[in-house]
């Protein structure tokens, strides 16, 4: 019996790590674009250069700010074809990170997908870890 539930004890660690692991690109995207939500500053951006990067169209964007006369920049992937260069387009910036930018605007921003899958596989993965831990503590001599 004893050895069964060591066994269960290691499906469960490695399964947990597996959700954990696998889900690690979606919790920093739902933390990114929360403080995205929070934090952002609403502002115009101009696409100034495009390129293509892996099988995407990368487009360079300058923001332009109502407050300030920073030149910052940012860019973002689409694998649809860009705007003529020049266009205007709605943006919400963050000052502290520059990378978080994102086209639109705050009301467009929806990260709630990425919350329900942060909070599924981690709610489901860490408890399992633990568990896997105390059976293979208790268990394994």
């Amino acid at each position: 019996m004893d050895r069964v539930l060591v066994v269960v004890g290691v499906v469960l660690v490695m399964v947990g790590l597996a959700a954990v692991v696998f889900t690690v690109g979606n919790l920093v995207e739902f933390l990114r674009l929360r403080a995205l939500e929070r934090r952002g500053v609403e502002g115009e951006a101009v696409s100034v250069v495009q390129d293509w990067m892996n099988h995407k169209y990368r487009v360079h964007y300058r923001v332009c700010l109502p407050e300030e006369g920073r030149d910052e920049r940012f860019y973002e992937l689409s694998v649809e074809e860009p705007e003529p260069m020049g266009t205007v387009f709605p943006v919400v910036y963050d000052r502290k990170k520059p990378s978080r930018a994102r086209l639109g605007t705050r009301q467009t921003i929806d990260f709630t997908t990425e919350g329900l899958i942060v909070k599924f596989a981690w709610g489901t993965g860490v408890p399992a870890i633990a568990l896997g831990a105390l059976l293979l503590r208790f268990f394994d001599s």
